[in-house]
Parts: structure tokens; C-alpha cells; sequence
């Protein structure tokens, strides 16, 4: 039986639900190699794909090898963001983490508390003055010993910001009076490496997480540190990270730089990190496999039973799919203990693998959506069946206008027939039957109709903001993208247009229902919001949803002015897909004259 109160934490796993195995062994692999060192490994994925855990997975297993005489060190930059220089943590954390380590002699633990005395960023790189990006992309400025004016001034460029000759050599004039200073700052690296290398340990492995939360700054000072303080042979750094959110930070840091014709995100990440990892999404066969793992964990089945279901999940082919016969035939003895769940998670995974793109984090609160609302439910004494609430929030996600004529009760008789498949056409789901994602959907072995659908309403929209819920769904990326949109301004509108294509379908979607709610609650549609609704809805992956929502609206609804801003909408739009937009607006007859000219510039009626 499910654990009706089970709650899953948003956190990285130690467990393997993924079948990361085959990504664990490659990270460990680079990363203890010291014929590869120094190296940077990153590991990229979608926020919420599990880079956490696989980093968490892969120093559990370095840290459980005995072949190996290796210290691992764990960095998230976010936690040190506002407090202190990112460059002096990351440092700090490191030489901690040797000084207090089993593995070193007593002897080596007493230099890196010498060494971590020496940490302060003044005397590390010198007040006022960043290693730009010119700089780590060409390997640096030269020897510190050699530091000149002109040598800083060609290295700092554009993003030196208001920096000064006069200012530059009231510096250098601080370094050659401090020789204790300058020769610190000289031998910093030095002293690090033959740390290093007495302490006779084989690597060291750093794990720096959530760096694609932190500020450019922040993310260019944690790679600064890394190449220019902490490069050494022995030395590892495994990032996990959005690969799209550091480009974005680094180019907005970096706008241009004079003379060059590059994508600075992708040439600046490409110098910094070696070895880049890539995340998957995970396959449908795989939503299923990691969902059924979230509802069998213990307590839900005793220990011994769920490790014997992960062995099975673990053995499982390039997406082969967990199914009952499988169970039946590899591990019999847990079929019975794991029927239920695995059934559910079959009808959980049908649309939600096509709905999130594969997304983990997603899976997760998705259920804890589910079992949080039938938890409420059951404190007011009312019993939610599992599968209708999970079938209902996904409509309620991802499809908010057909979730609405669902729970219509004044809709029974009609849902009953588009369940069966013999909708009419003048049914209110007519319009619906071209919509790939609701045909999925239906196609998920529970019925709706005949139940009390209201129960089910009341503990979804009544108590919760569903715009609230979407949101939570959304990337930071997607999210910054959404806030542009709603600005109501140009600029913000461009910029968001710019990064749209980067995002996944699945949020894709959410921002555009989240607009479009956003739209339609005013007393009238607003133009500027109109506009960006348009302007990201003409994108190829959602042009049909977006087709769908304006049909939605009432004729009476638009003005002339906004139908003139359909043209670059409409020109996307099949013929036939533009008749039917254009036999919707025709029933407002104040409309024909803007809908004359659209069709004019688009040559499509």
C-alpha cells in the first residue's frame, strides 16, 4: 500500500533511482585520474535533472574506494554569495578540508593552516583589481612579479569599468612597497601545489554545486580561484551547473569584447571546464521507473524489498520498461508488494514524461502536489482516489482552459462522450480532439466521468493559487524569462525573446498558460502583455497551444488593434489554422477591416 502521508524531500539522493550508474562511473573515472590532472569536469543539466545527486552519488563512491587515497571537498558558492569574496571561500573551504582530513600527516596539516592564514582577497589578487575574462581566456597576465600598467590595462579592457592609469599605478605603487605582499601573492600557487604533493594523497576532488544560482560575478571569481590559486597536479573540480545559465551570466557580464568574433559564454566555458558531462532527460520508460521508486521507498515496503526492486530497476536495458511480467519474471518474490505502485506509476508517467520533458525534480513535486492535496482531503473527511487526482493536476498544469470545462459539472454528459471517444460538434471538448497532449491524456486508464469531480476541484483550485503552482514548476531561467514578459516594456520583451528558445518545451508551455491567464483576468486585454504573449507564442513548439487559447477568447473580447498584431503570429500558422482564427474574429464584426488587413500582410484568409 502507498505511504498515504509520504512527502519527498527537494533535495539531492544518495540513491541511485536514476540509473545514474554508468554517469557515476565516468565522473569517478576523469576525476581520479591523475594523469588527467589538473582538470575541470562539468557536469550539465536541466535545473531539477539531478546533477546534485549525481555528484553526491560519485564522491560516495570515491570516498567508499580503497584503491584510492583520495580527499573530496564540497563547495556550493550560494551559501557564501553576499557574505564573503567567492575566491577567498573557495580557497578556505579547501585548505580546511585538508588541515582537519585523517588522510595527512600532522606535519602538511600545519602548512595548509599557514597557507589558509594567507588567505584574504586583498592580498590575493590586490584591492580593486579582477582577472577579466580576456585574461583566463588567454592563461592570464603573466607573472605577477611583472605586473606594468599597460600589462593590466590590455588585460582589464571594457570591463574595467571606471578604472584609471592613475588608479592602476596608485596600486602598483601598494605592491612594490609591500615585498612581503607581492611575494605572497607570487607564491600562492606555488605553495599550494607542493602542498599538494607532499601530502602524497593521490587527488583531490572538489565538488562545487548551485554555481548556476550565483551572481557573474560570483561564478566568474569561483573559476578564477579554481585556475589561477588552486591548479594543480593532483587536483580535480567537478561543477555541476545549467550550461545555459552560465553562458547567460558570463555574457551578461560580458556584453562584447572589442576585436573578437565569438560567443563569449560558450568559448569562456569551454576554456574553464575540460571534460563537460551531460545530464539526459530521462526517457518515458524512465519517468515510470523513477516514479515507482519514489512511491516504494521505505517505509512505504520494508528495506529488503525495495533494494531488491532498485537491483531490478538497475538491471533494466536502455528503456526497457518496468512492467509486472518483468518483475514476474526476474524477481517474483516482490511482485505482490510492489503491484499497486508500480501500476500507479505507469498511469502517473503515460502524460507526465510528454508534459515535463523528463524532468526529475519535476516528477517529485508533481506527487507531492498529489499526496499533499489528498492529505487535505482526507482531514475534512473526504477520500480522493489517487489516479483521478493525479489525472486531474495534470490538466489543471498544463492544459488550465480544458482542466475548467472538466470540472464543469454542467459538462457530465459531454465528458462522458469524450472519454468514449464520440464527441460531437458542438461539444465544448470538440475543439480539443487535435490537441496531441489532451489525446494522451485520455488515453491514461481512468475515468472521470461519474465521479464527483467537485471534491477534486475544491482541494486543487479553491485552496491552492495555481498560478503558484506553475510558477514552482519553472526554472530560474524560464522564471527570469516569464518576469521579462510581464514587464510590460520592450526591452524586457527582447530580452526575453532572445532566451526563449533556450528553454524546454514543457516550461515553454507553462509560460505561455501563465501569460495567458495573466491576460485574460483583466477587464480588458491588455496590449502590452498581448503582445508578449504573441511574441513567444509564435514559436514552432507551441504555436498550436497558443491557436488554441486565442480561439479560446471571446470574439467580442478584441480590438481592432490587437488583431493587427496577429499578422507575425498568423504567418506561422497553417492555412487552414489561419481560417479557423479568422472565421473566430469574424464573429466581431468591428474586426473586419483590421482582420482585411492582416490577411493582406499574411496572404492567408
Amino acid at each position: 500500500m502507498v505511504n498515504k502521508k509520504r512527502i519527498w524531500q527537494d533535495s539531492e539522493t544518495e540513491i541511485d533511482f536514476l540509473n545514474f550508474g554508468y554517469l557515476v562511473d565516468l565522473v569517478v573515472d576523469l576525476a581520479t585520474n591523475r594523469d588527467l590532472s589538473p582538470s575541470t569536469i562539468g557536469i550539465y543539466g536541466d535545473w531539477g535533472s539531478g546533477k546534485s545527486s549525481l555528484m553526491r552519488m560519485a564522491q560516495n563512491k570515491i570516498e567508499l574506494s580503497d584503491d584510492k587515497k583520495v580527499i573530496c571537498v564540497r563547495f556550493n558558492g550560494w551559501l557564501f554569495e553576499g557574505y564573503e569574496d567567492a575566491k577567498t571561500s573557495l580557497c578556505g573551504v579547501i585548505l580546511d578540508e585538508i588541515r582537519n582530513s585523517s588522510k595527512v600527516l600532522p606535519a602538511i596539516k600545519a602548512k595548509a593552516t599557514k597557507l589558509l592564514k594567507k588567505i584574504d582577497v586583498n592580498k590575493l589578487l590586490g584591492k580593486g583589481i579582477k582577472l577579466t575574462l580576456d585574461g583566463i581566456l588567454t592563461g592570464g597576465i603573466g607573472t605577477l612579479s611583472a605586473l606594468t600598467i599597460k600589462s593590466i590595462m590590455n588585460s582589464l579592457r571594457e570591463s574595467a569599468g571606471s578604472i584609471t592609469a592613475e588608479q592602476v599605478e596608485e596600486l602598483l605603487n601598494k605592491f612594490r612597497a609591500d615585498e612581503n605582499t607581492r611575494e605572497e601573492i607570487k607564491s600562492f600557487q606555488n605553495e599550494f601545489a607542493k602542498l599538494i604533493e607532499d601530502s602524497r594523497i593521490d587527488q583531490l576532488v572538489v565538488f562545487i554545486d548551485e554555481l548556476d544560482r550565483c551572481t557573474p560575478d560570483t561564478i566568474l571569481e569561483v573559476f578564477e580561484a579554481m585556475r589561477l590559486f588552486l591548479f594543480a597536479k593532483g587536483t580535480s573540480f567537478i561543477i555541476g551547473a545549467d550550461e545555459r545559465l552560465i553562458q547567460y551570466a558570463i555574457k551578461t557580464k560580458y556584453k562584447e569584447v572589442l576585436g573578437n568574433n565569438l560567443d563569449i559564454g560558450k568559448e569562456y566555458l569551454e576554456k574553464v571546464i575540460q571534460y563537460p558531462v551531460n545530464i539526459p532527460n530521462l526517457t518515458p520508460s524512465e519517468v515510470e521507473q523513477y516514479i515507482a521508486c519514489l512511491l516504494l521507498v521505505p517505509p512505504t515496503i520494508e528495506q529488503q524489498v525495495f533494494d531488491e526492486f532498485l537491483q531490478a530497476v538497475h538491471s533494466l536495458g536502455p528503456d526497457q520498461e518496468l512492467s509486472l511480467s518483468f518483475l514476474q519474471e526476474k524477481h517474483p518474490s516482490i511482485v505482490n508488494d510492489c503491484h499497486t505502485e508500480v501500476t500507479l506509476a505507469k498511469q502517473f508517467s503515460s502524460v507526465l514524461a510528454f508534459s515535463i520533458n523528463g524532468n526529475p525534480r519535476q516528477c517529485k513535486r508533481f506527487l507531492n502536489t498529489v499526496f499533499m492535496r489528498k492529505q487535505l482531503a482526507k482531514s475534512r473527511g473526504v477520500s480522493l482516489e489517487e489516479g483521478i487526482l493525479a489525472k486531474l493536476l495534470l490538466a489543471e498544469y498544463f492544459k488550465p482552459a480544458f482542466y475548467n470545462l472538466l470540472v464543469d459539472a454542467s459538462n457530465e454528459s459531454e465528458l462522458k462522450k469524450f472519454e468514449a471517444g464520440k464527441v460531437e460538434a458542438g461539444s465544448p471538448f470538440h475543439k480539443w480532439l487535435e490537441d496531441k497532449w489532451v489525446s494522451s491524456w485520455n488515453q491514461i486508464p481512468v475515468k472521470l466521468s461519474g465521479k464527483k469531480l467537485s471534491d477534486y476541484h475544491y482541494f486543487s483550485k479553491s485552496r491552492f493559487k495555481t498560478e503558484d503552482s506553475l510558477e514552482n514548476l519553472l526554472s530560474s531561467l524560464s522564471r527570469r524569462v516569464y518576469l521579462q514578459l510581464l514587464s510590460r516594456t520592450e526591452s524586457g520583451r527582447i530580452v526575453a525573446e532572445e532566451q526563449f528558445p533556450n528553454i524546454q518545451k514543457p516550461e515553454k508551455a507553462i509560460i505561455a498558460s501563465l501569460m495567458f491567464r495573466q491576460l485574460i483576468a483583466e477587464s480588458e486585454l491588455d496590449s502590452d502583455l498581448f503582445t508578449s504573449f504573441i511574441c513567444i507564442g509564435k514559436q514552432s513548439d507551441i504555436k498550436d497551444d497558443t491557436l488554441l487559447q486565442l480561439l479560446s477568447v471571446p470574439a467580442v473580447r478584441y480590438s481592432p488593434g490587437l488583431v493587427g498584431q496577429l499578422s507575425g503570429f498568423m504567418s506561422v500558422l497553417s492555412t487552414e489554422q489561419c481560417s479557423k482564427l479568422h472565421t473566430h474574429l469574424s464573429e466581431n464584426p468591428s474586426l473586419k477591416t483590421a482582420l482585411e488587413v492582416v490577411s493582406r500582410v499574411t496572404n492567408k484568409s
